[in-house]
């Protein structure tokens, strides 16, 4: 076969992947925007807290993706720009509060990506002359002092107490009442598929690919003539103004920015939830975005144990699928488990739940509030846990003779 035959072969076989990929992608935004519609439609205060939470966190994670997922850049102190961007967004909101004839509301956003853009640009350069272990050593070191000058200096940093604002103090452009959680989502939903827009088509800028490269082979891209820390520097800018983006609208969200928006608690959550959903998609972000959320305000509303319940799935999905949830299913679409692998991780995940609630419940004396939870008592608790803990030491050990016999 000639040269250009195997070309254009090559050429036809890419094709229909490509174009699967793209109608999974295209129904993925469909999805999500019907999602949005409805929540703004038809959802009640509770459920809009919690969608808008969602959005910001998938913001959030968006930015994070285009670092770490995008150019290989593990960081420990991505939510520097994150609290930076929402204090000074805070802090512009008090300010425009003294000149309430100014409507600017819905460009208040801007003032986080302001934010971010300066962060990038000043933290950002003398960050991103180094890579791997180097990079996350210093961005951790970052993140320390940032955190520590929101207690030294509470003037301006608010303290331990943080900084609160009024969004309704300021005018709106359109005359929207935000005083109301449905235009905040409303708004929120707006800016964060406008920042999902632009990673989506920054992926298939000729920046992109150099950010892909740099993550692959960045010995081979510097022989190549690119320097690798220009582009390094160029991914920290732009997810630093992505981030400042979300930070704003946490800020307007929640109208209160404390140190916890800088600490390492903050850049530790953003990486978890970015990895548990998918690296190599924008939407792994919103996958991990809503199990955060609903590990936060869900979950931890039955059970104390919420946290190690998240560490698990965490811990768990990584030695299962280190591509996250998004390359679970993808992985399984074309080769879908079998019956008997589902029932028995069914089984596992509930024997690991009674086991953890059960232990909780003699170590601390306080029944779950899960239904009939507390009617265990004395021996018979004792023999449940026993029971449970068996159960999970068993699949723990069948699960490693698995793995040594493949």
């Amino acid at each position: 076969m000639a040269p250009g035959d195997a070309t254009a072969a090559s050429s036809r076989v890419d094709r229909p992947a490509t174009a699967a990929r793209g109608g999974r992608r295209t129904a993925a935004v469909l999805v999500t925007l019907g999602a949005v519609a409805i929540a703004a439609a038809t959802g009640s205060g509770f459920v809009l807290m919690l969608a808008t939470q969602v959005l910001v966190l998938w913001c959030f994670g968006l930015s994070y993706q285009v670092l770490f997922g995008r150019t290989g850049m593990l960081s420990f102190g991505h939510a520097v720009n994150f609290g930076l961007s929402a204090l000074m967004t805070a802090h512009a909101v008090r300010a425009l509060a003294a000149s309430p004839g100014v409507p600017l509301y819905e460009l208040l956003p801007l003032a986080g990506a302001l934010t971010g853009l300066a962060c990038g640009v000043v933290l950002g350069f003398p960050v991103s002359r180094r890579s791997g272990i180097a990079f996350a050593m210093v961005t951790l070191g970052l993140g320390e002092l940032v955190a520590a000058c929101f207690l030294m200096f509470p003037g301006f940093f608010g303290g331990e107490a943080g900084v609160t604002l009024r969004r309704t103090a300021v005018g709106s452009l359109l005359g929207v009442d935000y005083g109301q959680p449905r235009a905040q989502f409303v708004l929120t939903a707006t800016w964060v598929l406008a920042v999902l827009a632009f990673v989506g088509w920054m992926g298939r800028t000729p920046f992109g690919m150099a950010a892909r490269a740099v993550r692959e082979n960045p010995d081979r891209i510097q022989y190549l003539g690119l320097r690798t820390a220009t582009v390094r520097w160029v991914a920290c800018i732009v997810a630093s103004t992505l981030a400042g983006v979300a930070g704003a609208l946490s800020a307007l969200a929640y109208e209160i920015v404390t140190v916890d928006a800088v600490s390492l608690h903050t850049s530790a959550n953003v990486l978890l939830m970015t990895v548990i959903g998918g690296l190599q998609s924008v939407f792994g972000p919103l996958v991990g975005a809503v199990f955060l959320t609903v590990m936060q305000s869900v979950v931890s509303e039955f059970t104390r144990a919420w946290l190690f319940y998240y560490g698990v799935v965490f811990v768990v999905l990584m030695l299962v699928a280190p591509d996250g949830v998004l390359g679970l299913l993808r992985r399984d679409a074309s080769r879908p488990p079998a019956p008997r692998t589902i029932v028995g991780g069914l089984a596992f995940a509930a024997a690991v739940i009674v086991f953890v609630e059960s232990a909780y419940q003699l170590s601390l004396g306080e029944p779950a509030r899960l239904p009939g939870w507390s009617a265990l008592r004395g021996d018979a608790l004792a023999a449940v846990t026993i029971a449970a803990g068996l159960a999970v030491a068993a699949g723990v050990a069948r699960w490693i003779r698995g793995g040594e016999a493949r």
